[in-house]
């Protein structure tokens, strides 16, 4: 009996996906268990440092090690890599593995030589990320998290490498575990290894979670005969091409990167225990925008390069459009939750004892202005995607230069010359994104012969009209329960007003959303009725979403 239970564990993790709203579905499970665990490590973090500024620290000095591993992977690996490599494959096997070694040791070569930069010039890296403002043992501190953490990037690119040629066959279960190991990895350290070594038990713990993503994924490495060889060419067809793509693709992760990096020192500006804040209140939002929007763009990249060499484009739009309204339709009452309860998931997220109360409703506060703009995120990433489908890495890059030039420029003039808080950050943020937003989607209407804006909008709208009915249904009753019925004070009452409101305002959205007939909500019914999505074939599983 246990044999066959694990057997049969055993096969569904090795089963591929091959349905756009069955990837997705699986990535959106998973992401969702690894934001989980992230919050609860933040909530653990915020349990042993609160706003110290030692925590500031720690995030200033992941700073540097995301942003290479963003550059490395974000800008080549899960975008260029994939296309190319499938692309290759269906012509000659043999030679779409040579690529994929040839790719791997490149970007180890790459990887090493900015690594060793990064730990010889660690103080003065943290000294600059600071804007001077940490002291010269705050300083030392973060030089030495900084490259602890650094080495832990390397596993981490092997791992990627990996997902990326898994998810071209099609295999997305035991990929999207790989995150959901790597926050345990780290939750271990924060638990197991902070009373003992304080704020570098995390750091330790980035190590373990980079070794656990790495060790699940080569048991299914092996299934697909990934045959990896020590070669160097760089005179591969498949490495000239992704040369080719990846110039634009870097720099364009490398804006995303730097404007993290100047946010995170915008927050400094205005205080320590502000990157904390800024940090919590980030983490909410990319909750959604993750489990929606990165989920059904990464899962809708295969089938948009598929349909991509068609002459009229006619499956590629419907395929864009049946991904871009789902999204819409989970994504939209997903921020308005976060708008309507901010308070009451900021208390039960973060709420420990070291995190005082001003911090709770500056996260809160700070929460609402990034709210505004997750269906804009979301967006974002299934644009871009449509972009890299097509083999265009250059219009996502000059929009986003655009959009950094517009945040930071926006942010400095509220934050420095009129002296809001941190809050005025995410506002930035925030108004930046919907124009990435918008301006992407008019340039890929350009590129692909143009929209039927009525068929692009009308969703949207009724979407929206569901959307207030919504956040009424919630907005009253949390008003109503919290004043006259429940003791919030205490964690219980505050878990059962939290999740009465929530259910209530999700019943209205749903109730609304069949009232005014939004085509969408099929996407639910589908869910119910198919337990298994994975019978068709990816690209006649678009026609029948339409439909449905």
């Amino acid at each position: 009996m246990v044999n066959k239970i694990l057997q049969s564990g055993g096969s569904f993790l090795m089963r591929t996906q091959k349905t756009i709203l069955s990837a997705a579905f699986v990535i959106a499970f998973t992401y969702g268990l690894a934001a989980i665990l992230s919050l609860v490590r933040s909530r653990l973090l915020a349990g042993f440092f609160g706003t110290d500024v030692e925590l500031a620290i720690f995030y200033t000095a992941d700073k540097i090690p995301s942003f290479i591993y963003s550059l490395l992977v974000v800008g080549t690996i899960s975008t260029v890599f994939i296309p190319v490599f499938t692309n290759i494959r269906k012509q000659d096997p043999v030679q779409a593995w040579k690529t994929a070694s040839s790719m791997i040791n490149i970007s180890i070569l790459v990887f090493g030589f900015l690594g060793i930069l990064v730990y010889l010039l660690a103080p003065t890296l943290i000294n600059a990320l600071s804007l001077g403002k940490f002291t010269s043992d705050q300083v030392m501190l973060g030089a030495n998290l900084m490259r602890i953490m650094i080495g832990a990037q390397l596993l981490l690119i092997l791992s990627s490498f990996i997902t990326s040629l898994l998810q071209s066959f099609k295999y997305f279960i035991l990929p999207a575990l790989a995150p959901i190991l790597y926050n345990l990895g780290m939750i271990g350290g924060v638990m197991f290894l902070t009373p003992k070594y304080g704020i570098y038990g995390p750091a330790y713990g980035v190590v373990i979670g980079a070794v656990l993503h790495l060790g699940i994924q080569i048991p299914l490495a092996r299934k697909i005969n990934f045959d990896y060889k020590l070669l160097l060419n760089f005179k591969d067809r498949g490495i000239k091409e992704i040369f080719s793509l990846m110039p634009s693709r870097i720099f364009g992760s490398a804006l995303v990167q730097v404007s993290t990096i100047i946010n995170n020192s915008l927050a400094i500006l205005v205080s320590t225990s502000s990157v904390v804040i800024f940090r919590f209140a980030d983490q909410l939002q990319s909750f959604p925008v993750n489990l929606f929007g990165a989920s059904i763009a990464l899962a809708a990249l295969p089938t948009l390069s598929f349909e991509a060499d068609e002459v009229d484009r006619v499956n590629f739009k419907k395929t864009f459009l049946t991904s871009f309204h789902q999204m819409m339709f989970l994504v939209i009452p997903a921020s308005v939750i976060l708008l309507i309860l901010r308070v009451p998931l900021v208390r039960l997220v973060f709420g420990a004892a070291n995190f005082p109360w001003e911090a709770t409703v500056k996260t809160s506060y700070t929460l609402a202005f990034f709210s505004i703009s997750v269906l804009a995120q979301s967006s974002v990433y299934l644009l871009t995607r449509a972009f890299f489908a097509l083999k265009d890495t250059a219009t996502p890059v000059k929009v986003n230069v655009f959009n950094m030039l517009f945040s930071t420029g926006l942010s400095l003039f509220l934050v420095r010359y009129l002296g809001l808080g941190i809050w005025a950050v995410a506002f930035s943020f925030s108004m930046a994104a919907w124009v990435d937003m918008l301006l992407l989607l008019v340039l890929l209407g350009r590129k692909i012969g143009g929209w039927e804006w009525k068929a692009l909008i009308k969703p949207f709208t009724k979407i929206s009209y569901s959307a207030i009915f919504m956040a009424i249904v919630l907005y009253v009753p949390l008003k109503f329960l919290d004043r006259l019925v429940f003791d919030t004070t205490r964690t219980l009452p505050l878990v059962i007003l939290t999740a009465m409101v929530t259910l209530a305002g999700i019943a209205s959205y749903l109730f609304f959303t069949w009232l005014f007939k939004v085509e969408e909500i099929e996407l639910l019914y589908k869910l119910a009725r198919r337990l298994n999505l994975s019978r068709q074939p990816v690209v006649e599983s678009v026609p029948e979403a339409i439909q449905g």
